[in-house]
């Protein structure tokens, strides 16, 4: 006998209570009747507010829905500034206070670190940098073409492109730059795909990814009279083909950053976490893991740490030792090529370490950390849930979480830059 398909209604009223990762807002369905008490994910919402909404999606345990309307709005419901905020994929809580936002994602971390981490920090969760400002903060920006010429950023939840020619978060170095070679940009496609902006101390650095998929890209590139001008407009421009995980560089000006490599995005933010992390590093020695280009390596060297910095994006460390050779720090700082998985597997590390991961986390490494060797462990991270995870495993491998902090380094996201403290436990007597 066939099985009776349940039909989902269509539309429903939800009453929000919280910030999801994801950038939706989490709530309680009040109707249908039938839905009652099924957690409801909706983009554009704030809590606290009553929504009527679209489910485009339906699960047993929760549904996801589009906003149709805020029947009892937020007294922290406020309009964006950006007129496609709402479409947008880059921006998710413009509608939302920025004291506001921030209040959000402490709570946010908060129950992450309890219910999925099962572990709570022993002196709290809380904001670091509330005074940060909440636009014109953003130095790299990645920009989409589409073979028609559409300059843009995606939509929420799609690949189609949201046109724009200036971003109320980029600094006012990227937005000159679109203002003035926008057209030129436009002119690229469909040979280039993705156009990376990067602002370091004001001047623009460019990177122009070919399109993977066009083989005859690169040579009908060159003959474009506007690539010409580009190249002829930035001395730092570079073209790359999409090998992943790193970038085959075509051409890049000597001494100059490696445009479309992991970097920080927020200056005022970065500048406070590292004088954070200064401040609480308890030992001579250190190793940095994930060190990028020596964002915090080279900062704990001019402090008068010696350290180890491991990294496996072999253009970042090319970089970062000519920062720091720069820095006149390379007696105390010394990079390594390398996973950093394959690292803590061959060494283990008598000192205090520092943990700066992608968004996927460093499990293995987590897995490996030895709580009566590295007496102490810094934990940076742009993606609560895989902190969550790693420090439950740091927990069971006798470290005992102190302190997260929670800085906003992506003012109008859900995003926000973590920094847990753990050390190994006290023995109970």
């Amino acid at each position: 006998m066939r099985k009776k398909k349940t039909v989902v209604p269509h539309e429903i009223s939800a009453t929000m209570s919280s910030l999801a990762t994801g950038g939706a807002c989490v709530g309680t369905i009040t109707q249908p009747e039938e839905l009652a008490g099924k957690k409801a994910f909706i983009h554009g919402t704030a809590p606290g507010e009553s929504v009527t909404a679209e489910v485009t999606f339906s699960k047993k345990s929760f549904v996801n829905a589009r906003l149709l309307s805020v029947l009892q709005p937020s007294p922290d419901r406020i309009t964006p500034r950006c007129p496609v905020a709402s479409e947008c994929g880059g921006c998710d809580l413009q509608h939302i206070h920025l004291a506001a936002q921030r209040s959000l994602k402490v709570f946010m971390v908060e129950d992450l670190l309890r219910i999925h981490g099962g572990v709570t920090a022993r002196d709290g969760v809380s904001l670091l940098g509330a005074d940060l400002p909440g636009f014109d903060y953003r130095r790299r920006m990645s920009f989409h073409l589409n073979r028609e010429g559409a300059f843009g950023l995606y939509r929420k939840l799609a690949r189609s492109i949201v046109e724009i020619d200036s971003c109320p978060i980029a600094t006012a170095t990227i937005n000159h730059f679109l203002r003035e070679n926008i057209a030129l940009v436009k002119a690229c496609a469909p040979e280039i795909e993705t156009v990376t902006v990067e602002d370091h101390d004001g001047a623009v650095h460019l990177a122009l990814e070919v399109h993977p998929r066009n083989e005859s890209a690169m040579s009908t590139l060159s003959t474009k009279p506007e690539f010409k001008e580009l190249c002829a407009r930035f001395q730092n421009l570079q073209v790359n083909y999409r090998h992943k995980p790193i970038f085959r560089v075509i051409e890049r000006a000597e001494g100059a950053p490696p445009v479309g490599h992991f970097s920080q995005n927020n200056r005022a933010a970065n500048d406070l976490m590292l004088e954070y992390i200064i401040s609480h590093v308890p030992t001579e020695a250190v190793t940095d893991l994930y060190a990028g280009a020596g964002n915090i390596s080279i900062p704990l060297a001019l402090a008068g740490k010696t350290v180890t910095a491991v990294e496996l994006d072999p253009h970042l460390v090319e970089f970062g030792t000519h920062r720091a050779a720069q820095s006149g720090v390379s007696e105390r700082l010394r990079f390594f090529s390398m996973a950093c998985e394959k690292w803590i597997e061959q060494h283990a590390p008598e000192t205090s370490i520092v943990l700066d991961p992608p968004r996927s986390g460093a499990l293995e490494v987590c897995q490996r950390l030895d709580s009566s060797k590295s007496p102490w462990v810094l934990y940076v991270s742009c993606y609560p849930p895989t902190f969550a995870r790693d420090v439950q495993v740091l927990v069971d491998r006798g470290y005992e979480l102190i302190v997260v902090k929670v800085l906003d380094m992506f003012p109008q996201t859900y995003h926000s830059e973590l920094i847990g403290i753990l050390r190994p436990k006290s023995p109970t007597v």
